[in-house]
């Protein structure tokens, strides 16, 4: 089920990067040593991040979804991450630049499922209501009840 990618261990709202390759370096050390990816994570998302941007640009919020191909993943998670600072990022599709403070680590095992689940989150960042609650969350159980509540429906 959806909500067994959600764990209150990767939700960490006061990351202090200051640049992508800081981010990465952190979350991937993070995700490793709790056994959700193997070794080569950290390569293969930088890697993927400069072939296929992820950020996103909505009216009220700017994030990414940083992702990687499967063989790096060991069990499925979600990985939120505020930055204390927005980053520079490229836009998925158009590579154009933007910044982001908020990011979504995606560790998806099986690709078919992959597609689902991001349009799920694009329509989330979408609702306003539900980008001003994401927004003021403080704590890691707040930020899971969020999110499962957003999408309950969504398997992966």
């Amino acid at each position: 089920m959806y909500e067994s990618m959600f764990n209150k261990d990767l939700m960490n709202l006061q990351v202090r990067a200051k640049s992508a390759d800081q981010l990465f370096d952190f979350v991937g050390r993070d995700v490793q040593e709790k056994g959700f990816v193997n070794e080569g994570y950290i390569e293969g998302v930088k890697e993927r991040e400069v072939n296929y941007p992820t950020g996103l640009v909505f009216p009220n919020i700017e994030l990414a979804l940083p992702h990687v191909d499967p063989q790096y993943i060991c069990k499925p998670f979600i990985y939120v991450v505020r930055n204390t600072q927005s980053l520079n990022w490229k836009q998925m599709g158009d590579s154009k630049e933007m910044k982001a403070c908020y990011f979504l680590f995606l560790g998806i095992k099986e690709p078919k499922k992959q597609v689902g689940l991001l349009s799920s989150i694009i329509a989330a960042f979408k609702d306003e209501i539900f980008i001003t609650n994401f927004k003021k969350v403080v704590t890691p159980e707040e930020m899971i009840a969020l999110l499962v509540n957003k999408f309950v429906q969504v398997t992966v």
